[in-house]
């Protein structure tokens, strides 16, 4: 069973103190300091990141201030290693990480992003398995998971999601700030779950899906594998492989603002 580590029950309510089986609303842990001693070095895992864009930067964030994991370098395919330092770590060739940085001693993180409806980030993550790695994964302290939650390789869910119970979520899935998903669901492998996401009881979310900010998907609907929910949509009906739902945008006035009366 699963319990975040960074989750504590000091000054809860009596009836809101972990007991198993039950899940609790926690208080968020002091982070982990940004240095730290020798001592807690060595006893923190190894974690190379694969990527050194604008997802890179956050799992670093993330991993460094809220996590047990010693951050050890970056690395990136060689064709797009611009750079030999990142936040002043070595930025490693991927194709020949393995020499340098045994699967024995390292864990990866791939963080990329929901390119080509996340099949770029499913391929990486082979490559690197098929090297031997084994893949971190990260559960904010801020969010609100149920007790019996088991993290699956490289998955990340930030801050202020709601996992309620018996949800599950499949390996090399993220999803981003302030998701709420609903009791019973089950969300696949490789998905990207963007901000604010309303997923309802008993939905099954397909493998490589993307949900835009602010879409809901109503209890009991089923996605297929690969579909697109553009951001706002509101999802009421099953859907087959690879639907996707437009996002409608909001038209702009004809008026210009310095003609409006009431602001």
């Amino acid at each position: 069973m699963h319990y975040h580590p960074n989750f504590i029950s000091r000054g809860l309510p009596n009836n809101l103190v972990p007991r198993p089986g039950i899940p609790v609303a926690c208080r968020q842990a002091s982070v982990l300091p940004s240095k730290f001693s020798e001592a807690m070095i060595d006893t923190m895992k190894r974690l190379i990141i694969f990527g050194i864009g604008q997802i890179a930067d956050v799992a670093h964030y993330m991993f460094t201030e809220d996590s047990d994991y010693d951050i050890a370098g970056f690395t990136v395919d060689d064709d797009y290693r611009d750079r030999y330092k990142y936040f002043g770590l070595p930025v490693i060739p991927f194709e020949s990480i393995q020499d340098t940085h045994s699967p024995d001693e390292f864990m990866l993180f791939i963080a990329m992003g929901f390119g080509k409806v996340n099949v770029l980030r499913e391929a990486k993550l082979a490559e690197a398995l098929a090297k031997g790695y084994d893949f971190a994964s990260y559960t904010s302290s801020s969010a609100w998971v149920w007790r019996g939650y088991e993290e699956q390789p490289n998955t990340m869910v930030m801050e202020q999601n709601t996992i309620q119970p018996y949800v599950t979520i499949g390996e090399n899935s993220i999803l981003w700030s302030g998701n709420h998903i609903g009791h019973h669901s089950k969300i696949g492998k490789n998905v990207f779950i963007a901000s604010h996401a309303v997923v309802s009881g008993a939905v099954t979310v397909g493998d490589n899906c993307f949900i835009g900010v602010n879409a809901t998907i109503r209890d009991n609907v089923a996605l297929g594998s690969h579909c697109v929910v553009g951001a706002g949509a509101l999802i009421v009906n099953d859907a087959q492989d690879r639907t996707v739902f437009p996002s409608a945008a909001t038209e702009a006035s004809k008026v210009p603002s310095h003609r409006l009366q009431s602001i």
